[in-house]
């Protein structure tokens, strides 16, 4: 997986309209040859840190769906250890470049509130979403194997 590439069409995807979870999930999906009309809308809900709560980033959570498409399991028997040790490298790595993975904390805002998203709007902030949309797929497509 050419994690250079997926990263870009990550950040193509997002200045396109799509959110942070939906572009980098089906960055990840496009360059696995996953293609559904489930993605990009099972990611929609993460978007805005889990549907503009400020949570968890919706970039990273879109990386953790990646993730999980790449090594989740098919039956319960099966293993969970692969994906989660993938999902908490994609964190670690994530929090390191950034400091946090809680989208309140990276972009500086509450978008749960109206002045939050105003203050999104008027700064520009949507330029940080947007590296951390590129960033979180990169790590994903690292996670998920080749260069």
């Amino acid at each position: 997986m050419d994690a250079t590439r997926v990263e870009e069409r990550a950040k193509q995807l997002f200045r396109s309209n799509l959110y942070c979870a939906e572009s980098v999930l089906k960055a990840v999906a496009e360059e696995a040859g996953v293609d559904s009309p489930l993605i990009p809308r099972i990611a929609s809900g993460f978007c805005g840190g889990v549907a503009r709560t400020g949570e968890i980033c919706g970039a990273v959570t879109g990386g953790v769906m990646a993730l999980s498409l790449m090594f989740g399991r098919d039956r319960a028997e099966d293993s969970i250890t692969d994906v989660y040790g993938k999902v908490q490298q994609l964190q670690a790595e994530f929090k390191k470049e950034c400091g946090s993975v809680n989208c309140s904390a990276l972009i500086g805002c509450d978008l749960a509130t109206a002045e939050g998203h105003q203050a999104f709007v008027e700064r520009g902030l949507h330029k940080k979403c947007l590296q951390f949309t590129g960033l979180a797929a990169r790590l994903a497509a690292q996670l998920s194997g080749e260069p």
